[in-house]
């Protein structure tokens, strides 16, 4: 018998190479919104850039395979060439994110936006602006060191929870250490522990002593799985909601039930614990 060797996979142009391929061939193509992003440096695709179309802007629809049009007119000065790519300027691309993407995924491209020094104040003053897109920059924050930090803060905010600081600073003995998000006068912080952080052993153990010495200092450290984010919202809100009250929190009765609704209406596990109301 002899044995059949399938032929060897075609590789899939990168989104940057169909990108140029496409804006080097059609003169009124402009990438735009998250394959726009993706090629300022962005993680905000939900899937291998393989699979991902080529977004594009034009006056008219454009009928090129493997793409998507967004048929509009945009101005000279929000259109840019980045690598070879035409494409949106990273303002505009901001904007387009802002304005198109579900909340944490917007709010996610804005953090790492402004991370990489997009002037958010100029987006707020955009004459595309809007309460929605206002709402959603309201929300950004540069200190955010990955897409799955910045749902989590939105998750705790939109949860009814005091705003969270990112990256907040703990001196540990001759250094300082940063917790991903935290509540100073709390003394409670909450850090994200995904796949693409903290699973080699030498990680975890350097996490385990860390959170110890944290908590030889009076902190208390909420670790966050993966697979906590976003889909047992109301688990997390329970748990942090429970451990800010113990550090000291106090949202009054309308806040508590503000947070008791967003829990009940976030939470995915009928089985979770009550919330514990602490007496006054």
């Amino acid at each position: 018998m002899t044995a059949v060797t399938p032929p060897p996979r075609t590789p899939v142009p990168s989104l940057a190479a169909r990108a140029r391929l496409i804006t080097d061939a059609v003169p009124q193509a402009v990438v735009c919104r998250q394959a726009a992003a993706h090629l300022w440096g962005l993680s905000v695709l939900p899937c291998p850039e393989s699979e991902w179309p080529v977004e594009i802007a034009a006056p008219v629809h454009l009928p090129v395979p493997d793409t998507i049009t967004y048929v509009t007119a945009l101005p000279a000065a929000d259109v840019t060439q980045h690598a070879g790519v035409r494409l949106t300027t990273r303002e505009r691309t901001a904007l387009d994110c802002a304005r198109t993407l579900p909340r944490l995924d917007a709010v996610a491209a804005l953090d790492q936006f402004a991370r990489r020094g997009v002037d958010l104040e100029a987006l707020w003053r955009h004459p595309l602006n809007s309460w929605h897109v206002r709402d959603t920059i309201s929300m950004a924050d540069p200190g955010a060191a990955s897409p799955r930090e910045s749902w989590l803060r939105v998750i705790l905010v939109d949860g009814g929870l005091p705003r969270p600081a990112t990256q907040v600073p703990v001196p540990l003995g001759h250094r300082c250490v940063y917790l991903d998000l935290g509540w100073e006068d709390y003394r409670l912080g909450v850090e994200y522990d995904g796949r693409e952080h903290h699973t080699a052993p030498g990680d975890v153990r350097r996490d385990a002593d860390r959170r110890e010495e944290l908590r030889a200092l009076g902190w208390r450290v909420i670790p966050v799985r993966g697979d906590v984010v976003p889909v047992r919202a109301g688990d997390l809100l329970q748990v942090v909601a429970n451990a800010l009250i113990e550090c000291g929190w106090r949202p009054g009765p309308d806040g508590m039930t503000r947070v008791l609704r967003r829990i009940r209406a976030a939470r995915r596990r009928p089985d979770a614990p009550p919330l514990r109301r602490r007496r006054h």
